[in-house]
């Protein structure tokens, strides 16, 4: 691949990756990993890191992408000028200053112990044995790592990272976190509820408790708001925009990457599009009850002709489905 068609592809996949949910970005960068070119997957893998919470969550992701198979499949992979190549100044400052081999710590829980963040700083993994601590265990873990088993490390964040697979840290110690906070009961109350609302929603736990319809009715609840203020255009927009976005996955065959993970905009696409066909929800009608009710209080409400014929339609459409199940 030429470089002109390197830098369009990394245009793509950067308005790909800027979309994706959080929860979902390992997996999105799983699915890039062995269709894109080295240096656009190291330039994916190094902006997004660092925006993942709990990747433990995804090792077996994690792993395909980096552990050596018999065959050394991905050896090229960490090998890759791009990997180093592609870092920020101070990440890579960071790691072309560690030594052969150092002691690395991961503060950590009970369902998460098997994890690849590490830290050379003692202090802040006691912090993250606290963070989103559900379960209430605050685990400091240590152990030996050499530079050659590294994936990467990054500083940008004041954290001092080490990215490394669990089977490549030698375990040299593990004991309970050091933290006033775990022996100050009210003020860890405190911390715990608001990690355990912080866990649910950064690691897509809260959306999955979420029924379909649930996730339906939030939707529409923001095109009502929409369509109120900016008329039917703004779902019409919405829709485009959306579909030349998913366009870009099969542009670049990337098979295993799913709309769906682009989870609250691709509810309001799935919506969107229904609003536009046929609105079999009443959505439209309930923006004109909004704003029968912002007029009874006396709030100026824009008109729209158009908007008014689609809800004169979508009424006559209804009243003739009910005359044909009768």
């Amino acid at each position: 691949m030429n470089k002109q068609k390197i830098k369009e592809q990394l245009a793509d996949i950067s308005e790909l990756m800027l979309y994706v949910d959080k929860p979902y970005r390992i997996e999105a960068l799983h699915a890039l990993y062995r269709e894109v070119e080295p240096v656009n997957f190291w330039t994916m893998f190094h902006q997004y890191w660092n925006s993942v919470e709990n990747p433990s969550d995804f090792m077996p992701h994690i792993n395909d992408m980096f552990e050596y198979d018999d065959m050394g499949f991905n050896y090229d992979m960490l090998q890759s000028e791009h990997r180093l190549g592609t870092l920020e100044p101070e990440d890579k400052a960071f790691f072309l200053s560690l030594p052969d081999e150092f002691a690395v710590f991961r503060g950590c829980h009970s369902f998460n112990e098997q994890g690849c963040s590490w830290t050379t700083d003692r202090e802040v993994a006691e912090r993250f044995a606290l963070r989103m601590a559900i379960d209430k265990q605050y685990i400091l873990l240590q152990g030996m790592v050499r530079k050659t088993d590294i994936i990467c490390a990054y500083d940008n964040r004041k954290e001092k990272e080490i990215v490394v697979l669990p089977k490549k840290v030698i375990i040299v110690g593990r004991e309970r976190a050091n933290n006033p906070l775990v022996d100050n009961p009210d003020e860890l109350k405190k911390f715990g509820d608001s990690s355990n609302i912080y866990h649910m929603v950064q690691t897509g736990r809260y959306r999955q408790l979420q029924s379909d319809e649930d996730l339906r009715t939030m939707a529409e609840g923001h095109w009502i708001f929409d369509i109120q203020d900016k008329g039917l255009n703004a779902v019409r927009k919405y829709v485009l925009w959306f579909e030349d976005l998913v366009g870009l996955i099969a542009k670049h065959n990337l098979d295993d990457f799913a709309p769906s993970w682009f989870a609250s905009a691709h509810d309001r696409y799935v919506t969107g599009k229904d609003i536009l066909e046929g609105d079999p929800r009443g959505v439209i009608k309930r923006v004109q009850e909004l704003r029968q009710a912002m007029k009874l209080n006396g709030k100026e409400v824009s008109t729209d002709d158009e908007l008014d014929a689609i809800i004169d339609n979508a009424m006559r459409q209804a009243e003739e489905n009910d005359a044909k199940k009768k």
